[in-house]
């Protein structure tokens, strides 16, 4: 099943970092966004790089559970589609939870000034947000 590439998922692709010998080296787009000190780009991709398979376990089975609701849908199956539905709401909450506890770890970081060009970051992700049916669905877009 092909999944449309959200705009989290590639914040969370840039985030990681290419670890040498004594330091790591942040990616560009996030630590430059912000104005990342190297400690904070660190802290950040730790937190990220900590949280990121909780948060794609929770998408594959969102994935797998969109996938039932279009069966349920195509068959005409209106008890499924209910039942299917609600599970599917339930993992897209989840799964947003896990987004917005990352991001309020990295928000710890970050200086009231960066805070702020954070606020227009995750603003921009969520204009971005709804590229796939299955987002546009539960955003509303």
């Amino acid at each position: 099943m092909k999944i449309a590439k959200t705009f989290r998922t590639a914040l969370m692709t840039t985030v990681l970092v290419t670890l040498s010998s004594a330091n790591a080296i942040a990616d560009a787009p996030l630590k430059s966004a912000l104005g990342l000190s190297m400690d904070q780009a660190k802290a950040a991709t730790e937190i990220h790089t900590r949280r990121f398979p909780v948060y794609q376990k929770k998408r594959s089975e969102y994935s797998r559970q969109m996938g039932k609701l279009r069966r349920a849908r195509i068959a005409n199956d209106s008890e499924a589609v209910v039942r299917e539905d609600a599970i599917a709401r339930r993992l897209h909450g989840e799964m947003m939870a896990l987004m917005h506890e990352e991001d309020g770890e990295i928000r710890k970081l970050l200086t009231p000034e960066q805070s702020k060009k954070f606020d227009a970051y995750l603003k921009q992700r969520r204009e971005m947000v709804g590229s796939s049916r299955d987002d546009k669905e539960y955003t509303g877009r």
